[in-house]
């Protein structure tokens, strides 16, 4: 007997057990079970309301799951909300590029530890357009002034995880303003590319959250585009709840 971690797997074996071609779109409610850090105060025990796309092409995938996650968010009734978009390979590109401190660079970039970030970097011998990235990386959210920095970079992976990023982000600006998160951390290890979340003022934890994940599929021998996200309903109560109480004491 196990406690369900996830949906998404299982849909993603669910998908590979039916064996066809076609695209399939499944949406699903429920609890997950997760271990948190002590002392944070988080719940092990949350609610999920998702969707997961299987099947089309990547570009119809990507614009279709992002634009019915900013439509959700629309919906929700939260007053002040932020949405971001970052890419697992521009992600893992920094980490291989970092030579060898994945994981002390992933720690600093989860925390957006800005001193540590920049006492990690003098203790680098890193190249002067990664230096200068990296210390933009959290304080920077001009879109040309983080195509400067990227294209400085000389390097094919970031610039083309960056491009995706900026079409993305001026196809959907009329939908609602995309912030682009170059030190986004994938949440999940299975994300390979698109991974997005969802903030509300009245919240300090993501209240949506997704991304693609094609590799996964490989597990059950099956290649296909692979997206979807996820709304932490319980983080969307407690936010709901707490911006009435500011509404009603203004």
């Amino acid at each position: 007997m196990t406690l369900r971690y996830d949906f998404t797997l299982p849909l993603v074996r669910l998908y590979s057990q039916i064996k066809d071609s076609t695209s399939a779109r499944y949406s699903y409610f429920g609890k997950i079970f997760r271990k948190e850090k002590r002392h944070k105060g988080r719940s092990t025990e949350n609610y999920q309301i998702g969707i997961e796309l299987f099947g089309e092409s990547a570009d119809k995938s990507e614009l279709e799951i992002l634009s019915l996650a900013l439509q959700v968010i629309e919906q929700l009734g939260l007053n002040k909300t932020v949405f971001e978009i970052g890419s697992a390979k521009f992600f893992q590109r920094l980490c291989h590029l970092a030579d060898g401190s994945t994981e002390l660079l992933t720690e600093l970039l989860l925390k957006k530890d800005l001193s540590g970030l920049n006492a990690f970097i003098e203790k680098n011998s890193f190249s002067k357009e990664l230096r200068e990235l990296l210390k933009e990386i959290f304080i920077t959210n001009e879109l040309s002034r983080l195509e400067n920095l990227v294209t400085n970079t000389k390097d094919d992976v970031l610039i083309s995880s960056f491009d995706q990023l900026k079409e993305f982000s001026e196809k959907l600006s009329m939908i609602k303003p995309i912030i682009i998160d170059l030190g986004m951390v994938p949440k999940m290890d299975y994300y390979t590319d698109l991974m997005f979340k969802a903030y509300s003022s009245a919240a300090n934890q993501p209240i949506l959250s997704g991304g693609r994940y094609d590799q996964l599929l490989s597990n059950f021998q099956e290649e296909a585009v692979a997206i979807g996200f996820c709304c932490h309903m319980d983080t969307i109560l407690k936010a709901l709840e707490r911006q009435e109480l500011e509404e009603d004491n203004d």
